[in-house]
């Protein structure tokens, strides 16, 4: 499965990366905006994205992912260190994979990977 992280923070993305080839999963790229992954889609039809809501720049992680699944019907997991009741329903919205509430390990990640995967 193809894995697109959508994460502005680079030590984070890097870590996301690292986990995710460790499980065998391939990182087909890694976006810090929504116009960059919006273009990494377009290349390389990613299986799925994991996506930070708290982007920075002109375009948040929840619209990122509603482009990702209009333009290209990739569906995301959400990763946020909000508990902002108003932005988690925006996030709903976009009817998401799944949800990682930061700080989240390796194996919270692993579960939800699998759940998805396993129902599509």
């Amino acid at each position: 499965m193809r894995v697109l992280v959508v994460e502005d923070e680079s030590i984070v993305a890097m870590y996301l990366t690292d986990v995710l080839e460790d499980m065998e999963y391939e990182v087909c790229g890694v976006a810090a905006s929504g116009a960059e992954a919006l273009a990494i889609a377009e290349r390389e039809r990613p299986s799925l994205a994991l996506v930070d809501i708290g982007l920075a720049g002109a375009q948040d992680g929840i619209e990122t992912a509603r482009a990702l699944r209009d333009r290209f019907s990739v569906g995301s997991i959400f990763m946020s260190g909000a508990s902002d009741p108003e932005l988690l329903k925006r996030a709903g919205t976009v009817q998401p994979h799944g949800f990682l509430q930061k700080p989240y390990d390796a194996d919270q990640l692993k579960n939800v990977l699998e759940r998805v995967f396993a129902g599509s």
